[in-house]
């Protein structure tokens, strides 16, 4: 996945730089921490409410929590994983391995990992949890479900693109699943065009084709309204569906069952020592206007630099939508103010 999960920390900061009277008098600047361990691939970052920061060091098979004093602890992560994503769960920290094609779950204070091995064998890409316990996961041609019980559901779906894959998901409040099918073939027809909605209890599949001929839809975000905001990896936009007026196709798919493998390893932890070194860079933001086109159910908001290749996302407290390029740049739409910086 060529996803800057990092961004998700840095969308935090650069809120909280955006509305101080700092921001304001000196300018904002990307504050940069090394990884206790070097080339260790930073991904999947969340912060806990009393501001730690977790995330993976994917090639150095760890996790790492930095406490909001810059201490920082690794954990190990068992079996030589590769950490991918995490969530911070109310029984632990949740996290997909790449390697070994499981569910895992740290419990901090023991340094424990449970393994929950996906009966498909299938790769998990993302996670979400959600309200009832479960745990959520794209894989690259489906979507799973590691419930309560700990027993996974899996669906498979018929891809759009051969070359295309399943990466991010997001839970509504009603309980649906929205995941979008991306590849890399190139804007027009090259590209994907569907967004999907999957209900668990009916086992129907919606789809919604984002108005760009070969917009290729990357994130998805669903918001408490009901709307969802996808952002168009080729269609060099971010867009807003509201699923209630867009037109949309269903079908049905029968999902698998099996029980889980569950696999305890004892915990260890490894102390990095104090806070690492911190650089902090001014950087120079750029508002432009943007003006939005409309098709029946959604509202497309051209990005104003070309090749953004826009795709993870998340939402203020104001409202803003904030999303990462992989070109090199965070973006923020205001969709009241009709403004990209």
């Amino acid at each position: 996945m060529k996803l800057n999960f990092l961004v998700r920390w840095i969308m935090g900061l650069g809120m909280t730089l955006l509305l101080s009277p700092a921001w304001a008098k000196h300018g904002p600047t990307v504050t940069e921490f090394p990884t206790p361990t070097p080339d260790s691939l930073a991904e999947g970052v969340e912060v806990a409410r009393d501001g730690s920061i977790w995330y993976c060091e994917t090639l150095a098979s760890r996790l790492v929590l930095q406490r909001p004093d810059r201490s920082v602890v690794e954990y190990p992560v068992p079996n030589n994983g590769q950490p991918n994503t995490l969530k911070i769960g109310q029984d632990g920290i949740w996290f997909t391995d790449q390697l070994n094609n499981a569910i895992d779950v740290l419990h901090p204070e023991s340094g424990e990992v449970e393994e929950y091995r996906i009966p498909s064998g299938a790769m998990p890409t993302w996670i979400e949890l959600g309200t009832d316990g479960s745990v959520w996961f794209p894989e690259p041609s489906g979507v799973g479900r590691l419930d309560a019980n700990r027993v996974f559901t899996e669906w498979q779906i018929v891809l759009e693109k051969a070359d295309a894959h399943i990466e991010i998901i997001s839970l509504d409040l009603a309980g649906h699943v929205w995941f979008a099918e991306k590849n890399f073939g190139g804007p027009g027809p090259d590209g994907t065009n569907t967004v999907r909605r999957l209900d668990p209890a009916t086992n129907v599949i919606s789809e919604y084709r984002v108005p760009t001929l070969g917009g290729t839809p990357a994130g998805v975000l669903a918001n408490a309204d009901g709307t969802v905001w996808v952002t168009e990896f080729f269609g060099n936009a971010v867009a807003l569906l509201d699923p209630g007026a867009a037109p949309h196709t269903d079908f049905t798919v029968t999902p698998l069952r099996g029980a889980a493998a569950e696999q305890s390893t004892p915990g260890t932890h490894l102390h990095a020592g104090g806070g690492p070194h911190v650089a902090a860079t001014p950087v120079t933001p750029r508002l432009t206007a943007v003006t939005p086109s409309r098709t029946p159910g959604w509202i497309e908001y051209p990005i104003p630099f070309p090749d953004a290749n826009a795709g993870d996302l998340r939402v203020d407290a104001s409202g803003r939508l904030w999303f990462e390029e992989d070109a090199g740049q965070i973006g923020v739409l205001d969709p009241v103010a009709l403004t990209i910086t």
